[in-house]
C-alpha cells in the first residue's frame, strides 16, 4: 500500500495520527507566513527555527506510524 493511502487511512481512523497531521500544517502556515516577512527580526528567525524544528519532530512521528501500520500479505 503506498504511502499517501496510509496516510489518509491514519488520519480518518487514528485521532493522534490526525492531531499530529493538522498540528504540522499549522505550522506549514505559519512558516510560510514567517518566510514572506522582509527583513526579518531576531525574533522572527528564531521563531522560523523553531517552528522547523518542531514541524521536523511531527513528521518523524507521523512517519513512524506510517512506517508501522500492517502490510497487506501477498
Amino acid at each position: 500500500m503506498e504511502e499517501q493511502k496510509i496516510k489518509e487511512i491514519l488520519i480518518e481512523r487514528d485521532s493522534e495520527f490526525k492531531m499530529l497531521f493538522v498540528k504540522h500544517q499549522e505550522l506549514e502556515d505559519k512558516l510560510q507566513e514567517l518566510l514572506r516577512r522582509r527583513p526579518k527580526t531576531e525574533e522572527e528567525r528564531i521563531a522560523e527555527k523553531t517552528i522547523k524544528k518542531e514541524k521536523l519532530r511531527l513528521k518523524d512521528a507521523m512517519q513512524k506510524r506510517i512506517s508501522s501500520y500492517p502490510k497487506p500479505q501477498g
